[in-house]
C-alpha cells in the first residue's frame, strides 16, 4: 500500500471513530487497511475472518474472566493446577496502593484488563518509579475493549497485578510458546523470542518440524530452536486449557524444564492481520467450525 493510500485509510478510520461508527465497520476498515482485502463476515472462510466473526458473535463479556490476567488464575488452578502459575505477589485497584518498598528487587506489573499492559522490572534500583506510575495510570484509564472492538474485555475491572519475575537466561529474554488450539486440540505452536537485535518468531508443528515462511517477513526467526524437553507436557496443558473453546491460543513458557502459564488469547492481533505463512490463512480457517 503506497503512502497516500495508507494515509487515506488512517484518516478514514479516525473519522469512523470520531462519528461513533460501529465496531464492525471500524474493524472492516482496519482489516482492509492492513491486508488490502475485504473482511468477509457473512461467509467467513479464512482464519482471521472466522476470528473476527467469533469476536462479534460469540466471545462476549461473559468470557472476560478468561482474559482477565488475575481472574484467569482461578481457571488455570482448577483446570491444570496452581503449579503452572507464576508466583502471585499482590493485586491493586489503583496505582496509589502500590508500595514499592514492599516489592522484591525483581517483579512484573501487569494491567489485568488488556494486552501489552506490562512493566517488567529486572532491577528495582534502576526503575524510574515516577515514570512507571504514570504508565500504569495510563493503563488503568484505557478501555482495551475499544482498541479492536473486543467485547470480551468490556466488563473487566482494570487492576494492576504484581507477579514474580521470570528469567530464562542471562540476557533475561524468555521464549514464548503460543499454541494455536482448535476445538480443544493444539495444532501448531508459534515460537517468539529475542534474536539478532529484535523480537522474531516462527511456527513449528507438533512434531517440532519448522514451518517455512513464504512471505519473507523481516521478523521471521531463521534460527532453528531446540525442542523443549517438556514439549509433550506443554501440548497436554494446552489441550486441557483449550478443551471447551472453538479457538484459543494458549501461551506458555518453559523455564528450567518447568512449564508456566502465560495467557489465553482468543483474537490474535485483534483479528486485524492475516498470518504471514500464507497457507495457514485457509488451513486455520478450515480447522474452525463456527456455531450456527
Amino acid at each position: 500500500m503506497n503512502f497516500f493510500k495508507r494515509k487515506y485509510y488512517q484518516v478514514y478510520i479516525g473519522l469512523l471513530k470520531l462519528v461513533g461508527a460501529s465496531d464492525v465497520k471500524i474493524s472492516k476498515a482496519k482489516y482492509l487497511y492492513k491486508n488490502g482485502k475485504e473482511l468477509n463476515l457473512d461467509q467467513p472462510i479464512e482464519f482471521m475472518e472466522k476470528i473476527q466473526w467469533l469476536k462479534f458473535n460469540y466471545y462476549n463479556e461473559h468470557y472476560g474472566y478468561l482474559v482477565d490476567k488475575y481472574a484467569v488464575r482461578k481457571f488455570v488452578d482448577e483446570t491444570i493446577g496452581s503449579q503452572y502459575l507464576n508466583g502471585f505477589i499482590a493485586i491493586y485497584d489503583s496505582v496509589d496502593e502500590i508500595n514499592l518498598d514492599t516489592l522484591p528487587n525483581q517483579f512484573a506489573l501487569k494491567g489485568t484488563h488488556g494486552s501489552g499492559y506490562n512493566i517488567i522490572v529486572p532491577d528495582k534500583s534502576k526503575l524510574n518509579w515516577n515514570k512507571a506510575k504514570k504508565q500504569l495510570q495510563k493503563f488503568l484509564e484505557e478501555d482495551y475493549s475499544k482498541t479492536n472492538g473486543e467485547a470480551i474485555y468490556s466488563a473487566i475491572q482494570p487492576r494492576i497485578l504484581a507477579e514474580e519475575y521470570l528469567s530464562q537466561s542471562a540476557d533475561n529474554y524468555i521464549v514464548d510458546y503460543k499454541f494455536f488450539c482448535f476445538h480443544g486440540m493444539a495444532k501448531y505452536v508459534w515460537v517468539k523470542t529475542f534474536h539478532d537485535g529484535k523480537y522474531r518468531n516462527c511456527y513449528y508443528d507438533l512434531n517440532w518440524k519448522k514451518i517455512e515462511d513464504d512471505s519473507n517477513t523481516m521478523n521471521y526467526l531463521n534460527l532453528d530452536m531446540k525442542r523443549p524437553e517438556n514439549f509433550d507436557e506443554m501440548i497436554t496443558i494446552a489441550n486441557k486449557l483449550a478443551h471447551d473453546f472453538i479457538f484459543v491460543r494458549v501461551d506458555l513458557y518453559s523455564i528450567k524444564d518447568k512449564v508456566f502459564f502465560g495467557e489465553l488469547t482468543f483474537f490474535p492481533w485483534g483479528g486485524k492481520q492475516r498470518l504471514t505463512v500464507e497457507r495457514f490463512n485457509k488451513e486455520f480457517g478450515e480447522l474452525i467450525s463456527l456455531p450456527s
